[in-house]
């Protein structure tokens, strides 16, 4: 049985928070010190685990067989420079404090080694064979009168013996020098990442053109390393720099040098990973606003994949896929419009709702012929398509279809002519009332009618609100529904109703006046 990762999770990637902050700032920077917090606060989940021991390997650390946070780059980072480092396990006992942690950062990165005693109540596993070669590498401690390393002897050992043992020490002080090398601060050897975060905040600082200029052929220059490292976070956030840059740039060779960076990072790869990203469930929030606006960039290419990913989501997943639609704006209308004629009447109901999403004008003229579509999917789509793009002139082409078919197609409909926002519409609306068989149309003409607040609306709600006689009894969605519209209406009666209702014995009605009255 696998076992509960929650609280190891959330300790980890605070972790990861603060070992990336660490290459970037000092230990006094404020970021390090809040990150340092979080740790502090997730350190409880764990001691309540007792100890707890990760093995590391090359590519990320493990826990009863399960792979930690496999998609989280920076812990990966940590564990592989431990791992080079020779540590294979890393065990965290009670009373572990997050000055312990730091020391952890600095046996990755060199700095200490791994038995110093700053680990506190941190204990790391040395592999056998890298404890083994440490053993050799370490110089002896001489004894008292004795050399530290004793002379061969020239009767006793061959010529090769000296050669040999020469061989090893020069070999041995080479890998040291490396490591002594490796830990030093080299500014001209830094990480990837560390340079396209650079590169990120300089265009977001950038104000003259020169400057502009300057950070977008940086950013340009790291585009080849920058794919090469398969990190999605990074490279959402180089493109959502980029895209808010656009929009300020004046100069044409500024805005020229931005479109070349955002090609040369538009790999059709990465696309794709970017849209697979964006339908994850557990992405932080950053994160997920730099992957919703890169693809929202990036919308010539990628909303044909965000159109197909949709339509294979979960339903309580596909919010994002609407975001980045939105963000897109007309910049997705082109090559969605192709989509409105395709043969599969799913494809054109997704396509239908991402272009009211868009708000762009010409939404409107693209989803009107879709009402008369022969598939009540398409017929919805297009009619909730209309609601987002709103405006007046939507209310008269939706009314035919308060009297379709279909009750989701008549629902759509309702919520079309509320969009729209004209007080006049409501005629029709009481009056499909008073004619609709189905409950759940029913509440949605209600409420619509208490929103658009026509003169007669008071009277048509307070009706609805009742609960009805023994014979006809009205339900309580109905009822709840009336008394959601009436919060609508701004006349003393209305209020004197709300207040009426809020303790009426229906749950459902009582909770919508307690709302109302708020």
């Amino acid at each position: 049985m696998a076992a509960e990762t929650a609280g190891v999770e959330r300790a980890l990637g605070a972790i990861g928070t603060t070992f990336r902050l660490m290459r970037l700032y000092p230990p006094t920077h404020p970021a390090v010190v809040e990150a340092l917090k979080q740790i502090g606060e997730a350190i409880p989940g764990l001691a309540a685990l007792g100890t707890v021991e990760w093995k590391v390997g090359v590519t990320g650390l493990h826990w009863h067989g399960q792979h930690l946070l496999p998609r989280n780059a920076q812990i990966a980072e940590l564990a592989g420079l431990l791992y080079a480092r020779g540590v294979r396990a890393v065990t965290l006992n009670p009373g572990m404090a997050p000055e312990h942690v730091l020391a952890l950062f600095q046996v990755a990165t060199g700095t200490v080694p791994p038995d110093d005693g700053k680990l506190g109540r941190i204990t790391l596993t040395l592999g056998r064979r890298t404890s083994a070669r440490l053993e050799r590498l370490r110089t002896p401690t001489p004894a008292s009168g004795a050399p530290a390393i004793p002379e061969p002897s020239t009767e006793l050992s061959p010529p090769t013996a000296v050669t040999t043992e020469q061989s090893t020490a020069a070999a041995a002080d080479t890998l040291m020098a490396g490591r002594r090398a490796s830990a030093a601060f080299r500014p001209d050897v830094l990480p990837v990442d560390v340079e396209v975060k650079r590169a990120v905040t300089a265009l977001g600082n950038a104000a003259t053109t020169e400057e502009q200029a300057a950070a977008v052929e940086k950013l340009a220059a790291l585009a080849p390393q920058l794919l090469g490292l398969h990190d999605v976070a990074i490279v959402a956030d180089a493109i959502a720099a980029l895209d808010r840059l656009l929009p300020t740039a004046n100069d044409p060779k500024v805005v020229q040098a931005i479109d070349q960076a955002a090609v040369a990072l538009s790999e059709r790869g990465l696309v794709e990973r970017l849209v697979h990203r964006l339908g994850e469930p557990r992405v932080p929030p950053e994160e997920r606003e730099a992957v919703v606006t890169a693809v929202a960039a990036l919308a010539s290419l990628s909303m044909g994949l965000v159109l197909d990913a949709f339509i294979a989501a979960p339903v309580d997943l596909r919010a994002p896929y609407r975001g980045a639609v939105r963000k897109a704006a007309d910049r997705a209308l082109e090559p969605l419009q192709g989509k409105l004629a395709d043969p599969d009447a799913q494809v054109v109901a997704a396509a239908a709702e991402f272009v009211g999403l868009t708000g762009s004008p010409q939404a409107v003229a693209l989803l009107i012929p879709l009402l008369r579509h022969a598939s009540e999917f398409v017929r919805e789509a297009a009619l909730l398509g209309l609601a987002e793009a709103g405006g007046r002139e939507i209310a008269r082409p939706a009314m035919p279809a308060l009297k379709d078919e279909s009750v989701a197609v008549r629902a759509a409909a309702v919520r079309a002519v509320a969009a729209a926002g004209d007080p006049t519409s409501s005629t029709v609306l009481v009056r499909r009332v008073e004619q609709e068989a189905d409950e759940g149309v029913q509440a949605e003409l209600l409420r619509a009618i208490g929103r658009l607040g026509a003169r007669d609306a008071l009277d048509v709600l307070a009706r609805y609100a009742e609960p009805g006689g023994m014979m006809h009894r009205r339900s309580a969605t109905v009822r709840a529904a009336a008394v959601d519209g009436l919060r609508h209406v701004a006349r003393p009666e209305a209020r004197g109703l709300l207040e009426l209702y809020s303790k009426d014995k229906e749950p459902a009605v009582r909770k919508a006046a307690e709302a109302g009255l708020k």
